[in-house]
């Protein structure tokens, strides 16, 4: 039903626009195939997938003041992870929004077929003011990796498959002060229909770029939070830090601070280098204590990550104009946990790319016994 009133509500904003706009329309997306394999050991039993993706993003101009956006991503799975693994197409049916956007199609003992809505809104803007209602991504982040400052929409860095992340069911005022000074006001609502308000501020100064927000998220605690982005010299640099403390003296959640910083410098001979570090007080108390836990889990800005310090860095080398040759790890000292993933990228054409990951987890979660996850994958992907 809430689907219903909310496509009811869209046409109705849309059959309200003045009939002399010049109305003109844009449809693009993607379709990859990406075949995968996860194992333990080697010389031990693999789990085989394959994972068809098409997305499509259709985009309506009603003049130059209104836009309309609906993008949808369609994915067909089938393979052993979807045979064996218990509630894994409940999982998949999950939708974080407050409106209902994602359904099983079809599925069966071995296949899924799934859709799912991540933007859907109406966009209007005038002079220095935009206003944006529905579905969207909103990206308060400025470091690579982890971003504290994100608050609406947490999205995890090994989905590299996920490119345009979650979206939120959202209203966004966005005020432009001048061309470096922006301040925006939005208000969210979840699933549990519970409201999560705040605003930022965001100028530049000396020719680094700051931000600061605040607000209370889904009705449970109050976030404050900067972060800059910036370069010394030929080194980028960036950094977030956010508090979050319960409203209510009785959650069961502590007052935390999640802060990081990034850096990045491109060598002159195109060796692009990336470091990055993330403090997560909230990890202290962190109940993850399996892969899948921790691999398949539904982040919000408290669990960025299951360990309170962890360490990321990347090396990226174009071999090539058409070759992209990439390697990134990180580290994560309290639990003797490891991580490091190869990539291979290669443009065939403009408009088709084949590329190559591997990641590798190893983890000691609670001085338990080590656990190992080798995944791999193959992709083709063709844009249009």
């Amino acid at each position: 039903m809430k689907v219903k009133i909310a496509l009811l509500l869209l046409i109705a904003g849309l059959s309200g626009s003045p009939v002399s706009a010049q109305v003109s329309a844009s449809l693009n997306g993607y379709l990859s195939n990406m075949q995968s394999v996860m194992f333990e050991n080697a010389d031990g039993q693999w789990v085989s997938d394959n994972l068809v993706h098409n997305r499509l993003n259709f985009k309506t101009y009603f003049g130059s003041h209104l836009r309309f956006n609906a993008e949808l991503r369609n994915r067909f799975m089938y393979g052993e992870t979807v045979k064996y693994f218990p509630g894994y197409a409940d999982l998949i049916d999950k939708d974080q929004g407050w409106q209902d956007l994602t359904w099983n199609l079809a599925s069966d003992s071995s296949y899924l077929i799934n859709t799912s809505i991540d933007r859907l809104f109406l966009d209007f803007s005038l002079g220095r003011f935009q206003l944006t209602v529905g579905r969207q991504r909103i990206n308060w982040g400025m470091n690579f990796v982890w971003n504290p400052n994100d608050i609406f929409n947490s999205y995890s860095f090994f989905d590299f498959d996920y490119v345009e992340r979650p979206g939120s069911d959202a209203v966004r005022l966005q005020m432009y002060i001048n061309s470096t000074s922006t301040f925006e006001m939005v208000g969210k609502i979840n699933q549990d229909d519970q409201w999560s308000l705040a605003g930022l501020v965001k100028f530049s100064l000396a020719g680094t770029d700051f931000q600061f927000l605040g607000g209370v998220l889904d009705e449970k605690e109050f976030v404050i939070g900067t972060g800059f982005s910036g370069y010394l010299g030929p080194v980028s640099l960036s950094g977030e830090l956010s508090y979050l403390d319960p409203i209510e003296d009785n959650n069961p959640q502590p007052s935390v601070f999640i802060g990081g910083l990034g850096a990045g410098y491109n060598t002159p001979f195109n060796l692009y280098i990336q470091f990055e570090y993330l403090y997560n007080q909230a990890a202290e108390e962190s109940q993850i204590s399996s892969f899948n836990d921790f691999y398949y889990r539904n982040l919000t800005v408290r669990d960025l990550s299951f360990a309170p310090h962890t360490l990321f860095g990347s090396l990226t080398y174009p071999i090539t104009p058409l070759i992209n040759l990439g390697v990134s790890g990180m580290f994560f000292p309290k639990i003797n946990g490891l991580y490091m993933g190869p990539s291979l990228d290669f443009s065939l054409r403009n408009d088709l790319d084949f590329s190559l990951y591997i990641q590798y987890f190893e983890f000691d979660f609670n001085q338990g016994p080590v656990q190992k996850a080798n995944l791999g994958f193959l992709r083709l992907k063709w844009s249009f």
